[in-house]
């Protein structure tokens, strides 16, 4: 595996906003960014808005950006509960992406206990985007009312959920 640059990051070349119909959520309306990865330097810690969306309703490893097959999607229990539900922006992985990711990646070091198969019976849910962090995030405003997604999510009913994170 010869993987620098996890898929899902964007790079330096990227950041430039708009919002556009995305393909990855029924053509609504969504943050979108111009796509040139291995341009520019890489930002590791702000993911590309649409390969996040695309590796999620794809169920592409957010490493290599290929499509994981469900006898080989981990994930790593990164996330949060809200109102009910474990909810993760984190796209799945192959079982050899994340033990490359373990090695090289500073955020995943130390979460091998994390790692385990990712289960079914989620729900991909669309995270609505608005308010002063996305003025000082991305520079433009939207408007009240205004329905713009940005990530999409993976969730779990909490209940279903095998241990606690």
């Amino acid at each position: 595996m010869n993987i620098a640059v996890p898929w899902n990051a964007s790079w330096s070349s990227e950041e430039h906003y708009e919002i556009r119909p995305c393909r990855w959520v029924g053509m609504r309306r969504a943050m979108w960014m111009p796509h040139t990865p291995g341009v520019g330097r890489p930002i590791f810690a702000k993911p590309h808005q649409v390969r996040q969306r695309r590796s999620i309703a794809e169920m592409r490893c957010t490493v290599c950006g290929e499509k994981a097959p469900e006898g080989d999607r981990w994930w790593f229990q990164l996330g949060e509960v809200r109102e009910g539900w474990f909810m993760t922006t984190e796209a799945p992985v192959h079982r050899r992406c994340a033990d490359f990711a373990l090695t090289v990646c500073p955020h995943l070091r130390g979460q091998e206990d994390r790692l385990e198969p990712m289960p079914g019976g989620f729900s991909i849910l669309s995270s609505l985007i608005g308010g002063p962090a996305v003025e000082r995030d991305f520079g433009f405003t939207i408007r009240p009312g205004e329905r713009v997604i940005g990530a999409l999510k993976i969730a779990w009913k909490e209940k279903f959920m095998r241990r606690a994170v």
